[in-house]
């Protein structure tokens, strides 16, 4: 066999085990099929091609010619070496604690560079050009991108000069609640506080993108939902603790934890969710997704504001109130009330491929509600998501923000109502109320019958983006039909729920819903999206129309009831939610617009 076949061979095999390194963190679906290839590869390769040229190559250079190399020893000592503690991983492993399991690994790892190198050296001494040189610089080349573009999957800048924050460093939102009761009360069970271990759907998603992607890709799901985690340099979430047992802050209300985590350790244990300094020490935003924004924990601070006893912290306070603009100015910033300020999270892409998972603040830019020069129909995020409702019609909170403070005609409520009344809804009813008048204001229904058909049309009048938005293939969205004759029979009925808590085939949704590179739905694993099957979801201003056959031979007058609903999650994710948190009940169902027309 030719050298060059030989060099070929060997760097497919250095090629292969380099890939496995944890520095490249391959998914574990490409690593299990590349570590396989590997093995298979180089037992062949040594066995029926590699250890014949070797000894073929020593009969003829040693014993006929006589050449004396000690690279070339040098190399076939490596070599040895390589084989053998490939061999003793793959047939005994390196199963932990075993000194030979340890060293044969080691061997193995590094031995492989210092076999390219003698390999290189030996075989090329007197060839001008180096072809083996040529052929690992190529081959470097080709994997240079996987250096090169290593997916950063987090986008969040800290600003300063630390790398990560010790968790000393964050003002824990317990010490807003002194002097902003009202505001911390409604953050204090909303879903921004709420996003991470104590949202039984995000815990299950970041431990299930950890093992299917790798553990380092938790980071891609907390730069959102754990941002002081990633700031405080942690790879992955945590449940909070009481004593030696889990806190189970499912059903908790009123931050009840968070409280007595402060009160034990101080700022030790780093809140999760969204925080009060989080928020209001963002400085930059961008619309790029995956928290593409910049903290900074540089603030000016007044004397004992990190003082760990009552006396201090009481009369760091005092000196707060007796001079607040400093403390103003570092909490507040014109962009909280700019939309690309949201953009930074509600905004999502992939890592790897850079597609769009969640666009709902792209969709408000092309909305009509995007429209600065009219400011009668401009509204931003904070005016429909913070803003107070009542009887499902906007109402400005005339309250105070701060205990003592002026009274303001419009409070920024910290609600942060959206469309997972469920989960806040656990915690707090308020909260639940105002997420589900939200929800009601987005859309109204119109229902015609037309040359035998019913026709019914679905208008996104409330929400500055598509209907639903956010983790939409998540969301369900769909008309719930029942058309009866004059006798009470029903003729037509379309978008019950099953048994199983899971809507019939055959109805109406307005979804999008993901593929894999296959066209196959990807469920649970929603950052497996490579294709979009489809997209019935509802832009902001615009309607859907759809048509239902009915029997000419029906006895009229007919009645139809029809009724948009709503669940945030559908029954088979919380199914799946539900091994994991057997306590966790399933969402309801909620009805955002119905219409009941009879037809003669």
């Amino acid at each position: 066999m030719k050298t060059i076949y030989i060099k070929i061979l060997v760097f497919v095999m250095f090629f292969t085990g380099v890939l496995q390194l944890k520095l490249l963190d391959i998914a574990w679906e490409n690593f299990k099929i590349i570590q396989a290839l590997h093995i298979v590869i180089s037992i062949v390769m040594m066995l029926f091609l590699i250890a014949p040229f070797i000894y073929k190559h020593i009969q003829n250079y040693f014993f006929v010619k006589n050449v004396r190399s000690i690279d070339g020893w040098l190399l076939l000592c490596t070599i040895s070496l390589l084989t053998l503690s490939g061999f003793y991983l793959f047939f005994i492993g390196n199963r932990g604690g075993d000194i030979f399991g340890t060293l044969s690994f080691n061997l193995h790892l590094y031995g492989s560079f210092i076999l390219i190198f003698f390999f290189i050296y030996h075989t090329n001494k007197q060839q001008k050009p180096n072809i083996s040189l040529q052929i690992i610089l190529a081959s470097l080349i080709s994997f240079a991108p996987l250096y090169a573009q290593t997916p950063k999957l987090s986008l969040t800048e800290i600003e300063g000069k630390k790398d990560a924050h010790h968790s000393e460093d964050w003002t824990n939102s317990i010490k807003c609640k002194s002097c902003h009761n009202d505001i911390f009360e409604q953050w204090s069970d909303s879903n921004h506080k709420h996003m991470a271990g104590s949202n039984p759907y995000y815990m299950v998603m970041e431990t299930l993108a950890g093992e299917v992607e790798g553990q380092e890709f938790r980071k891609w799901c907390m730069g959102c939902h754990n941002p002081s985690g990633i700031a405080t340099g942690l790879g992955k979430t945590t449940h909070a603790m009481e004593g030696n047992f889990l806190s189970n802050e499912m059903f908790e209300k009123n931050a009840k934890t968070l409280k007595s985590d402060f009160k034990a350790q101080g700022n030790f244990r780093v809140e999760e969710g969204v925080s009060c300094i989080t928020c209001h020490q963002i400085t930059k935003a961008q619309s790029k997704g995956n928290a593409s924004f910049s903290l900074s924990l540089d603030r000016k601070k007044y004397a004992f504001e990190d003082s760990t006893s009552d006396m201090g912290r009481w009369f760091n306070e005092k000196l707060i109130n007796s001079n607040p603009d400093v403390h103003k100015k570092s909490y507040s910033n014109p962009l909280y009330k700019e939309s690309k300020y949201c953009a930074s999270c509600h905004d999502e892409f992939h890592p790897k491929t850079d597609i769009k998972i969640v666009s709902t603040f792209a969709e408000w830019e092309k909305s009509p509600y995007n429209n600065p020069k009219d400011k009668s129909k401009h509204k931003t995020c904070i005016d429909c998501h913070m803003t107070n409702l009542q009887n499902n019609k906007f109402s400005p909170l005339k309250a105070v923000s701060t205990d003592g403070g002026v009274i303001k005609d419009d409070v920024k409520v910290h609600y942060f109502s959206g469309s997972n009344h469920f989960l806040s809804g656990l915690k707090n009813k308020t909260h639940e109320d105002q997420t589900i008048q939200l929800l009601k204001t987005s859309a109204k229904l119109d229902v015609d019958l037309k040359e035998g058909k019913l026709v019914v049309g679905v208008t996104n009048i409330g929400a500055g983006h598509h209907l639903p938005t956010g983790a939409a293939d998540f969301r369900e969205l769909w008309l719930d039909i029942t058309v009866k004759d004059k006798n009470g029979n029903v003729v037509l009925s379309s978008g019950k729920l099953k048994d199983d808590g899971n809507i019939e085939i055959g109805s109406r949704l307005f979804q999008k819903v993901f593929g894999d590179e296959d066209g196959k739905p990807v469920g649970l694993l929603f950052w497996k999206y490579k294709k979009l099957l489809s997209d019935t979801r509802i832009p902001a201003g615009e309607k859907r129309v759809e048509s239902y056959e009915i029997n000419k031979n029906v006895q009229y007058p007919l009645e139809a009831t029809i009724k948009l609903n709503f669940r945030i999650y559908p029954q088979w994710a919380t199914d799946a939610v539900k091994t994991v948190y057997p306590n966790l009940p399933s969402p309801p169902t909620i009805e955002l617009s119905k219409v009941v027309k009879e037809f003669k």
